[in-house]
């Protein structure tokens, strides 16, 4: 008869990650960061999963504002480019309204060679001030490419 023996802290964390997992929401939220140390001005999540049917969905929620307080609203971009691990890759975007209100957005684009499986996605939220400058947040998470149809 043998005996197992198991660390207290090693069952803490496989129950931790358990309990992780079993809270796992159906979208996954991106954090914005902007390289050149200005404030966020953007909130985007990004459903877990990205539909296949000819061509590729990928969609989510949003908030944005103009990043000066001169103007309290205006229009922005979501772009976001698709990668799989084979390579293949698909982008697109959509105008949207930056006004600090959320509200849902959705990109379908070429599906060229992307296949069902997990996928990078690499996006930005683009939202022109009142003197002319756009400048980006950008976020980064992945999906979950579901064949439909």
């Amino acid at each position: 008869m043998s005996v197992t023996r198991t660390s207290a802290a090693r069952t803490l964390t496989a129950l931790t990650l358990g309990a992780s997992a079993a809270l796992t929401t159906t979208t996954l939220s991106a954090t914005a960061a902007y390289a050149g140390g200005a404030p966020d001005y953007s909130t985007v999540t990004v459903d877990r999963q990205a539909v296949l049917a000819g061509e590729v969905t990928v969609g989510g929620t949003y908030s944005c504002t103009v990043p000066d307080a001169a103007t309290t609203s205006g229009p922005g971009t979501i772009g976001v480019e698709l990668v799989m691990r084979s390579g293949a890759t698909t982008s697109g975007s959509v105008a949207v309204v930056c006004d600090g209100t959320t509200r849902g957005w959705r990109i379908t684009a070429p599906a060229g060679s992307l296949g069902p499986g997990r996928a990078w996605v690499h996006g930005h939220v683009e939202v022109t001030d009142s003197a002319g400058n756009t400048p980006w947040n950008v976020f980064d998470t992945s999906v979950t490419v579901v064949r439909r149809g």
